[in-house]
């Protein structure tokens, strides 16, 4: 009886510290340092999705979900369908050619990059969705893409206050790379408004006397009015008419903007908007006899410009970091490149195509650095000291090295002209 008792007892004992110890171990909403590869397998179900929580939140953003030897999977975000599907197609195309020279050539330390696709479709609702999915659910270790400024800017907070680096290769808006935030994990490879603006309002001011500036009434395009009127005021020059359009105008729904730009009779039109609205000012100005010069901004390149414009495109000028019209043999390659895998004659996007490829592979670059294919914290920190990769643009020597991550300058820019249906070097038209 004894006997009994004592093991009776005992048991009960023993019941007691198990569930004692089990109300100590992790919570889902206790934050769960990385787990090493070689004790990855015994890691419990619990612990793990304990882990990828804190990830999402905040908290633990900065460990990869993904472990040691798996692929490293990347976000990638932009436009695929809609009004800017031109632009999302140079994203991903330039992005999907880089990881094929990276995965063919070994991966990452024999990682793959896979790739996690979401379509944004220019909207920056749409937009927010798709961030908050790849970070939270699809466990990404790190953000690629977005074209649209609207889409960039309504992304950015999220972005960085989830502690999840983000390559931009295409969206210009100043506003995206100065996100408060220290340390920044925004990192852009494109032009950027605050130096397009000047490099554009130099050239006009030094070619022309009397300047219209009109932009779309979106995001991008009253950043960059804002932008164009301090480059304008730092050199001592005032626009004779400032006008915005709506974006999804007509033709018809430019001829009142277009009648006070010809009643102020400028010597050229500065427009900051995209491909489809210029296409229809073009329209309206042809039907008004307005045969006034313009000049644009990098949304004039998209391919929808010159397929609206139907020819009126010619003659537009528009500042670019790429272009079909080269003679460096590493750059012409690349553009023979994609034409033979897209089964094309043509590069419709080709900066946006050339920064998304010299982005990726920057990004893979920054990934080779020790554990930086494993942790947030380690890949940002990677991608400000990422140098020596010759990239088709240009030769990147730490080019995140900056307060704002900026790759380009105004020094990256040259001047093109629509003819012939394509971008080509103002000195070569």
């Amino acid at each position: 009886m004894l006997t009994k008792r004592r093991f009776s007892i005992l048991t009960v004992i023993s019941l007691f510290t198990m569930l004692l110890l089990a109300a100590c171990g992790p919570s889902a909403d206790t934050p769960v340092p990385a787990t090493p590869a070689t004790t990855a397998a015994a890691t419990s179900a619990a612990t793990s999705a304990a882990a990828t929580t804190a990830a999402g939140s905040g908290s633990g953003a900065s460990t990869a979900a993904s472990g040691s030897g798996s692929d490293i999977r990347i976000g990638l975000m932009g436009p695929f369908t809609g009004p800017s599907a031109g632009l999302g197609l140079g994203i991903k195309r330039g992005a999907q050619m880089a990881v094929d020279d990276i995965n063919k050539a070994g991966g990452i330390n024999g990682r793959k990059i896979v790739l996690i696709e979401r379509d944004d479709k220019a909207t920056p609702s749409e937009g927010v969705t798709n961030a908050r999915d790849l970070i939270e659910k699809e466990k990404v270790l790190a953000l690629f893409g977005t074209a649209n400024t609207a889409v960039g800017v309504a992304q950015a907070p999220i972005i960085q206050q989830s502690k999840i680096p983000w390559v931009v290769p295409v969206t210009t808006g100043t506003k995206i790379t100065q996100e408060p935030g220290n340390p920044s994990y925004i990192f852009r490879i494109s032009m950027t408004d605050v130096y397009q603006t000047a490099y554009v309002a130099d050239f006009a001011i030094n070619k022309y006397k009397k300047i219209a500036l009109i932009h779309d009434d979106s995001g991008y395009g009253t950043l960059g009015r804002d932008d164009l009127l301090k480059s304008f005021k730092n050199r001592n020059v005032e626009p004779v008419l400032i006008e915005s359009y709506k974006v999804g105008g007509t033709a018809d729904d430019m001829k009142p903007m277009l009648n006070k730009i010809k009643a102020a009779a400028p010597d050229a039109i500065v427009n900051w908007g995209l491909g489809a609205e210029a296409a229809n000012i073009k329209k309206a100005m042809k039907d008004l006899n307005i045969d006034t010069p313009m000049i644009g901004s990098w949304g004039l390149s998209m391919p929808n410009y010159p397929q609206l414009a139907n020819g009126l495109e010619a003659g537009t000028i528009v500042a670019q970091t790429f272009s079909v019209d080269t003679t460096d043999q590493k750059q012409l390659d690349f553009i023979n490149r994609y034409k033979s895998e897209y089964k094309t004659d043509r590069v419709d996007f080709p900066s946006g195509l050339a920064q998304s490829y010299d982005g990726m592979h920057l990004l893979a670059e920054a990934l080779k650095q020790p554990g930086a294919a494993d942790n947030r914290d380690t890949l940002r920190t990677a991608l400000e000291n990422v140098s020596g990769y010759d990239g088709i643009i240009k030769k990147y020597d730490k080019p995140w090295a900056n307060q704002y991550h900026e790759a380009f300058t105004d020094k990256d820019f040259f001047i093109t002209v629509w003819k012939d249906g394509k971008m080509v070097k103002l000195d070569n038209k």
